[in-house]
């Protein structure tokens, strides 16, 4: 028998490899297809490809190592047959000890890392599977007609098949196929009814407006459109992070009532949205999220018939295929060789969600509908404009030096400076429609955004004011009402309550939150507006018009109108809970991590009405046991028609996507 050539030999074991490879890749991948619902299938594919080319680079290694057993050996070294058999399992084997270990780590571990016994004995029962394979195999490749493969001709024309075969299974429509199924609302029950357009804008606080500030250069646009609109002076979230204060927004309850409130949680299907409440009134429904806490897998997708989360991946990768470990490999070399970052890589810039949504509504046509437009720009990373590639985020910055207070700030008032531009533009557009008039409008926030004010960054972990007082412009339509300020305090959960109001939608039972526009409305506004100056020639008379003393508007506590506002947090072992009202505000934190602890007291009570930034707590007030028995009862009203906890079942893309906006930690939170 003639010896095997090295090119043969180096050959099977590269061969070996591709194939292995691509078993790999498409095993894998058919375990994320069948564990989630998916949206598409484009993960066979990239299985089969990238699996398959790392395969070939391992299977290469192999086959150096069988040319030089073939030298040593002479006649006894590897045949063809048996080298393909070394590059082949040797591969699957390789790649399927990380994968496991990835997989195991991920949701068996919860990333506490996988014990050496473990490792070991996966690696046991690997080695076993692949050493009965290789004399399974090395006789099926010289005894049937298997015996092409370890050929170029062979391998390629396999590979080639099983590509094409998954490139075929990568455009099947899947289960989750975003605008599978539209329904369409029968309109002739709408009747008159305004069209509903509700801004969420990601991480604003309240001072970054200029309608609040006073800064004309911070945002003019909405500045201008809060002169149509009326502006609430003292809204307050129920939360201060994405997902816990959507939930609120979207169903009008607090935290401890629809328990979507953890970073394992997701909104109930128990729960009635406003999407739904909406929908159930022949309303045409949609929504943009453009974070991975509000996405319809976590349950923020109930009621809308149109509601896309499209973020974009790095290398044309879909859902389905950033949740490959191998995928998730490539993305941090191709992150680590990136010199600039994109904003796409994290969310999607205010023009694409604006776009997004416009093509949606002019889709509609005559019919009545309700969109809900998430602007994500206020939140971190902070992104220079324009865009240099400089960024600033929680994930890889999670402590920023106190130095960098002031410049951290000022790119976070370009970003909403530059959702200012776009929003502008998209006025413009509804008012060049004819859609700007008769629609409801509201521009609000989740949360706020903390810079250093009390020792912290970023959001989520305390409830002082810079993190739970939030905008709150709502334009009625045909403007009505325009340019007035509320200054009584409201809720988040008012707001979806206001919605139903003003587009003649019963309000659902469940919900816990009032109408900001209640009957006696104007009769509360007269009280905080100075009176009409007597006449001269009245019977008040000059004099006494003079004499009687300077009029002083109450301010929002002194208001029977402002409403006692709870928020609630149980965010990365931060349980906190906080009562504002009637000027005071009691901050409650049960239980604080001893990782990165904010120094927060388990109680801190403040008296607004002299220190609005929270900074003196007081001792020995009087009324702090009154305080302290209103937030107790409030937070057990909440719980006691609580909904139960939902457990979320969150794809991998989902989980990264929060690494990189700093929601989660873990293996993928390190520097990129």
């Amino acid at each position: 028998m003639a010896k095997p050539s090295a090119f043969s030999l180096w050959f099977a074991g590269a061969a070996g490899g591709l194939i292995g490879g691509s078993a790999v890749g498409v095993a894998e991948a058919g375990w994320v297809l069948t564990s989630t619902t998916p949206s598409e299938y484009q993960a066979v594919l990239y299985g089969a490809v990238i699996y398959g080319v790392i395969g070939s680079i391992l299977g290469a290694g192999i086959g150096f190592a069988n040319v030089v057993l073939g030298a040593l050996g002479r006649e006894r070294g590897p045949g063809p047959a048996l080298g393909w058999c070394f590059g082949f399992f040797g591969t699957m084997s390789a790649l399927g000890l990380v994968i496991i270990r990835y997989i195991l780590n991920k949701q068996w571990y919860m990333e506490a890392g996988v014990p050496m016994t473990t490792t070991l004995g996966v690696a046991g029962a690997l080695g076993a599977f692949s050493l009965v394979g290789i004399w399974l195999g090395r006789n099926l490749l010289t005894k049937t007609p298997l015996r092409v493969l370890p050929a170029p001709k062979g391998t390629f024309a396999v590979w080639g098949a099983g590509t094409a075969l998954t490139w075929m299974l990568s455009l099947a429509p899947a289960p989750g196929a975003v605008g599978a199924e539209v329904p369409h609302h029968p309109q002739e029950g709408v009747g008159p009814r305004p069209n509903v357009i509700l801004f969420h804008m990601d991480a604003l606080r309240v001072d970054a407006l200029g309608v609040y500030s006073g800064d004309a250069a911070a945002s003019p646009n909405l500045d201008a459109f809060a002169k149509d609109a009326v502006v609430f002076e003292q809204n307050i979230t129920a939360a201060s992070w994405t997902r816990a204060s959507t939930a609120s927004l979207f169903t009008s309850l607090s935290p401890s009532s629809h328990a979507c409130e953890t970073k394992d949680s997701a909104l109930s299907p128990d729960v009635v949205t406003l999407a739904e409440a909406l929908a159930g009134a022949n309303y045409a429904t949609s929504g943009f999220p453009n974070n991975a806490n509000v996405t319809g897998a976590l349950g923020f997708g109930q009621g809308f018939d149109w509601y896309p989360y499209l973020p974009e991946y790095p290398l044309g990768a879909k859902e389905s295929s950033y949740s490959l470990s191998m995928y998730s490999l490539a993305r941090k070399v191709y992150a680590k060789i990136s010199t600039k970052k994109r904003v796409e890589d994290y969310y999607m810039p205010a023009e694409t969600q604006l776009a997004r949504a416009s093509s949606w509504i002019d889709a509609q046509g005559a019919d009545r509908w309700f969109t809900y437009i998430h602007i994500m720009e206020a939140h971190d990373p902070y992104f220079s404009h324009p865009i240099t590639g400089e960024a600033y985020g929680r994930a890889e910055f999670p402590n920023p030096d106190p130095a960098l207070k002031e410049h951290l700030h000022d790119l976070y008032r370009g970003e909403v400076k530059h959702a200012d531009e776009e929003m502008g533009r998209f006025f413009a557009q509804l008012k060049a429609d004819g859609l700007y008039d008769n629609a409801l409008i509201i521009v609000t926030a989740d949360h706020g955004e903390e810079f250093f004010e009390h020792g912290g960054w970023w959001h989520g972990t305390t409830l002082y004011d810079e993190q739970v007082h939030v905008p709150l412009l709502v334009k009625l339509p045909n403007n009505a009402r325009a340019g007035t300020r509320v200054p009584w305090q409201v809720r988040e959960i008012d707001i979806a309550a206001t919605i139903a109001d003003v587009a003649g939608v019963p309000k659902p039972e469940t919900w816990d939150g009032e109408t900001l526009f209640a009957d006696d409305f104007d009769q509360q506004l007269a009280v905080t507006l100075p009176p009409p100056p007597a006449d001269a020639e009245g019977a008040a008379g000059a004099e006494v018009v003079a004499a009687a003393p300077p009029w002083t508007a109450p301010s929002w506590w002194q208001l029977p109108s402002s409403r006692a506002a709870l928020s609630e947090q149980d965010f990365e072992g931060y349980d906190l809970q906080s009562l504002r009202a009637d000027g005071k505000k009691l901050i409650q934190a049960n239980r604080v991590p001893a990782a990165n602890d904010r120094k927060q007291p388990p109680e801190a009570f403040y008296d607004l009405t002299v220190d609005a930034g929270e900074q003196a707590p007081l001792t020995g007030d009087a009324s702090v046991e009154g305080m302290r028995a209103r937030l107790q009862e409030s937070v057990d009203i909440a719980r006691a028609k609580g909904v139960g906890a939902v457990i979320a079942n969150m794809s991998d893309a989902d989980r990264a996507r929060l690494i990189q906006l700093g929601y989660l930690q873990g293996e993928d939170a390190e520097k990129k």
